[in-house]
């Protein structure tokens, strides 16, 4: 369905006249719809065009990187070429929370606007605070409408959205959205509202139990789905058990945490309808967004540039996963040039779907939650995931090392697990995890979440010296 836009005229139905806001969104759109089609070569020419830009002006009025650059040979004045950028350390979490003043520019052009605060969830250690400008802020904001565009086939449906409370809700609002059935808005919210008339959006606090959640869902009869994940994996289960079914909903759309090929196939199974997943952090803002014809991630090259490193700090090939090093293209209040923002993900190949920006295969999630082998050796957990789904009694699980050589598998499930399915479940661990380790299970009424709302799949109680 065509998006029906709302005109900033009265009584002008069409053709709709924007202004503001919503002129500046529609005209990127514009330029999104012709970049999203140039070669890989293209996209990289323009972005190191604007990347130029920011390093002069990080060279120019930020005492960290006038320091950092030199160090590295880069000519601030010069053409920036890859052999250059390559040369530039990447930048630490570890040295963005210890270094906050010297990471300030002195000053920011004047038409990139005012500026605000941002501040990570600190889930795996103490928050990121990052400065942002207007114009930052702006091109977060044309990311969702592209998101929106890609993805939202039906803008007048209605949204329910499971999910952690809007910031600077009133008291009544907060006491409404835990109640059973939400607290319904008119619209979508902004930007959607400014570009086009919408359905109505109900939101319910995710703290809420699932058959709560579950009758809230069956009474709105929803198109679209927002939640986190690990509380989709604990709806899909109770519908499936209880022989439900949602048909009006179109997709559900995610965040947070990672979307693995289980959940995927288990949405589709019981919801009949595939999940929408993007790649955001608030520190820098859209990194990819799922592609419109796939399950594919496309880097949103237009407002960041990012690598994926192997260990030793080359870039990746498509099919082999690394380290994420992004760098936002539009942020002159404090630059993050080449910053390790602590996740893995696979690089891919060229999409089918012919778009030029580049693609992630598989986010994979905090480096952090990474295996430490007897060996010393780090590795990623992959392929339990998918076997446990498979066994419809688990509602939700969490792997932790409490030791070098020691597991626990922590189960939240329904019913007590069979002997056959125990099994099961030591069998995925074995294959994933291999033979050396010593797995228990541990059964637990509900699994913690973090301060943000997520649920970490995997978990080290490593001391510092040895933890991934």
């Amino acid at each position: 369905m065509t998006p029906l836009l709302r005109s900033h005229f009265e009584q002008m139905a069409w053709p709709a006249a924007l202004t503001g806001r919503a002129a500046e969104l529609m005209a990127l759109q514009q330029q999104f719809d012709q970049s999203q089609w140039w070669t890989p070569e293209q996209l990289r020419t323009r972005q190191f065009r604007q990347l130029g830009q920011l390093v002069a002006h990080a060279a120019s009025q930020t005492p960290f990187y006038r320091d950092r650059l030199a160090s590295a040979g880069i000519d601030p004045e010069a053409e920036l070429t890859e052999a250059a950028w390559q040369r530039l350390p990447v930048l630490t979490r570890t040295e963005v929370q210890e270094q906050h003043d010297r990471l300030l520019a002195s000053t920011i052009p004047a038409s990139h606007g005012g500026t605000s605060e941002a501040t990570t969830s600190g889930s795996t250690g103490i928050p990121v605070r990052v400065r942002k400008t207007a114009l930052d802020g702006l091109m977060w904001t044309a990311m969702v409408v592209r998101e929106e565009l890609w993805h939202r086939e039906h803008p007048r449906g209605t949204i329910a959205r499971i999910m952690q409370p809007p910031p600077n809700l009133p008291p009544e609002a907060l006491a409404q959205m835990g109640g059973p059935d939400g607290i319904a808005f008119p619209d979508h919210g902004p930007p959607s509202s400014l570009l086009w008339q919408t359905g109505r959006t109900v939101l319910l606090h995710y703290n809420r139990p699932i058959p709560e959640q579950a009758g809230f869902l069956l009474r709105l009869r929803p198109d679209y789905l927002f939640t986190n994940p690990s509380n989709l994996r604990l709806l899909i289960a109770h519908f499936r058990d209880n022989g439900l079914s949602l048909p009006s909903l179109r997709a559900v759309w995610t965040r947070s945490e990672p979307v693995d090929a289980s959940l995927r196939i288990g949405c589709r199974a019981v919801f009949g309808c595939g999940i929408v997943q993007n790649y955001t952090a608030n520190e820098v803002g859209y990194m990819a967004l799922q592609c419109p014809a796939c399950d594919n991630l496309h880097v949103q090259s237009e407002v960041t540039l990012v690598e994926v490193l192997d260990a030793a700090g080359r870039p990746c090939a498509p099919g082999e996963t690394g380290r994420v090093i992004v760098m936002p293209l539009h942020n002159f209040a404090r630059s993050l040039l080449r910053y390790d923002i602590g996740d893995e993900a696979e690089l891919g190949g060229p999409c089918g779907c012919g778009r030029g920006l580049p693609v992630l295969t598989r986010i994979a999630g905090r480096m952090a939650d990474t295996l430490t082998l007897p060996t010393g050796e780090r590795r990623r957990v992959l392929g339990a995931n998918i076997a446990l789904a498979a066994i419809e009694a688990i509602r939700e699980f969490q792997i932790v090392q409490r030791g070098a050589e020691r597991l626990e598998m922590r189960l939240v499930v329904s019913r007590p697990l069979t002997e056959d399915e125990e099994q099961r479940t030591h069998t995925a661990l074995a294959e994933d995890f291999g033979p050396a380790l010593q797995f228990e299970l541990v059964y637990c009424d509900s699994l913690p979440r973090t301060a943000a709302g997520k649920l970490r799949s995997f978990v080290s109680e490593l001391p510092p010296a040895t933890s991934p």
